[in-house]
């Protein structure tokens, strides 16, 4: 009988890149909670000697000794609301941009976002008055979670989503709403966050756009990605394959395929993207993966 443990495993190995980053969000939270715990009952603070380690920092002095910082603050969170409400937006928009864009996409987009907020962030605060005083930490993954939210409402902005409510909304009103209440919320709180949100939603809608025009912002990560991956999985031996199943690995997408798929994506705009069937999120998602 298989353990919790091999479950979690078995579920991160076979899930999306979206449950993976979902995952791996989760995991590093409970760890800092556990990391926490121990110092209550040892009455020692650990906690503020991890955090400038693998939190953003607004000191260019720091990020010339810690520049992993401005990749692994986008997945630390401190506080139950802050993970649990970036988390739910994250899936709410995320499922939509991999089965319309595909995984691959989505990994660029969340890290890429999050770079892009965490830098308009460092430029506000070494360049704006309002941040004189203090060094200031930066941690979450909101700005990674509105490139996503963005982007996916750039590419489909006519698409419809059910809010509990409120109903059908067209997916650009939603986009729109949460980059307003950042602009307009600059001066009350939480200045350098907004700051960072708004980072992460202007690179979702500048890579939605050059993605229309054929243009994928995310190659570079991809590559990066691949470098990795080629570095930890040794490349498979050669097999000699027949003619014929050289032929059929190269086919591309029948026509009868890609109407298929015009025809969902065609659904998705006029009714969105809950009004799907099960066989046809499916298809969608099996060819996102091609």
């Amino acid at each position: 009988m298989a353990s919790p443990i091999d479950d979690l495993k078995l579920a991160f190995r076979n899930g999306t890149a979206l449950i993976q980053i979902i995952f791996l969000n989760v995991g590093v939270f409970l760890a800092l909670t556990l990391v926490r715990i121990f110092g209550f009952f040892f009455q020692s603070k650990p906690i503020p000697q991890v955090m400038p380690w693998i939190s953003g920092h607004s000191n260019w002095e720091v990020m010339l000794y810690k520049p992993w910082t401005a990749l692994t603050y986008m997945f630390v969170h401190e506080g139950l609301w802050h993970i649990l409400f970036n988390m739910i937006l994250l899936y709410f928009a995320g499922r939509m941009f991999v089965d319309l864009l595909n995984s691959k996409r989505f990994i660029a987009v969340y890290i890429l976002g999050g770079l892009a907020g965490f830098l308009l962030y460092f430029i506000g605060y070494n360049t704006l008055p309002v941040f004189r005083g203090p060094d200031s930490l930066i941690l979450g993954a909101s700005a990674s979670v509105m490139a996503v939210l963005v982007a996916v409402a750039t590419y489909m902005p006519n698409m419809e989503v059910r809010l509990i409510l409120i109903g059908n909304v067209k997916l650009k009103y939603v986009a729109i709403a949460f980059v307003a209440l950042d602009i307009l919320f600059l001066d009350g709180g939480n200045t350098g966050g907004r700051l960072a949100h708004i980072g992460g939603a202007a690179f979702g809608y500048f890579y939605a756009l050059q993605l229309q025009k054929g243009n994928d912002l995310g190659k570079v990560v991809y590559g990066v990605g691949d470098f990795f991956r080629n570095l930890i999985v040794p490349k498979p031996k050669l097999k000699v394959a027949s003619r014929n199943k050289a032929a059929q690995s190269a086919k591309p997408r029948l026509p009868d395929q890609q109407n298929k798929i015009d025809r969902i994506l065609d659904k998705i705009s006029r009714s969105g993207y809950d009004s799907l069937s099960k066989d046809e999120k499916e298809i969608l998602f099996n060819a996102s993966k091609k």
